[in-house]
C-alpha cells in the first residue's frame, strides 16, 4: 500500500515544476533559446499527466498514515515505520553546497566526479566497503566522462576549469 498523502504532494510538484519552468520561459525573448526546454517541460507535464492518472485509478487503495508523513516513509519497515534519514539528506545538502562554491576553484569535472562519487557513498544506506567503493568510483568516473563529450565534445559548452584543467 501506499501513503494518499504523499503521492498526493508528489503529483503536485510534479505539475508545479514544469508550470513554473513554462512560466520563466516566457521572459526569454529568443524564440530559439526556448526551444528544446520548451518541449522538455511538455513532456514533463505529460509524464505527470500519466502520474495523475494513475493515482485517481488507484485511489481506492491508497491508505492514509498518521501526521507528521514528512518524518516517517511510509512503508513499514520491519513492524514500523522507517525515520527519515536526517543524517544523509543534511550530508547530502552539505555536499552540494561544497559542490557549488568549490566548481569555480577546483574545475567542474573534477569537483563534479568527488561529489557524484561521495553523494553515492554517503546516500548508500549499506556500509560502505572497499569492493563497493570502487564500483562506485568508476560509475562517477563513467558519468563525468559521459558529460564531459556531452558539454565539451559534442556541444562546446565553456565549462569552469579552475585548477584541475
Amino acid at each position: 500500500m501506499i501513503n494518499a498523502r504523499k503521492r498526493l504532494l508528489e503529483t503536485t510538484v510534479m505539475f508545479a515544476i514544469p508550470v513554473v519552468a513554462l512560466w520563466m520561459l516566457d521572459d526569454i525573448s529568443v524564440d530559439d533559446a526556448k526551444f528544446f526546454p520548451k518541449y522538455i517541460c511538455y513532456g514533463m507535464l505529460i509524464l505527470a499527466s500519466i502520474n495523475a492518472l494513475q493515482l485517481w485509478l488507484y485511489l481506492n487503495r491508497i491508505r492514509p498514515i498518521s501526521w507528521p508523513t514528512f518524518l516517517r516513509w511510509s512503508l513499514p519497515f520491519k513492524g514500523g515505520p522507517v525515520p527519515f534519514p536526517v543524517r544523509r539528506v543534511g550530508m547530502a545538502l552539505g555536499l552540494m553546497t561544497v559542490y557549488v562554491f568549490a566548481m569555480e576553484t577546483v574545475g567542474f569535472y573534477l569537483s563534479g566526479f568527488l561529489f557524484f562519487l561521495l553523494s553515492l557513498l554517503v546516500l548508500d544506506p549499506a556500509k560502505p566497503t572497499p569492493a563497493g567503493a570502487g564500483r562506485k568510483a568508476v560509475n562517477a568516473l563513467i558519468f563525468m566522462a559521459v558529460v564531459y563529450v556531452l558539454f565539451s565534445v559534442m556541444l562546446g559548452v565553456v565549462i569552469p576549469s579552475g585548477i584541475a584543467l
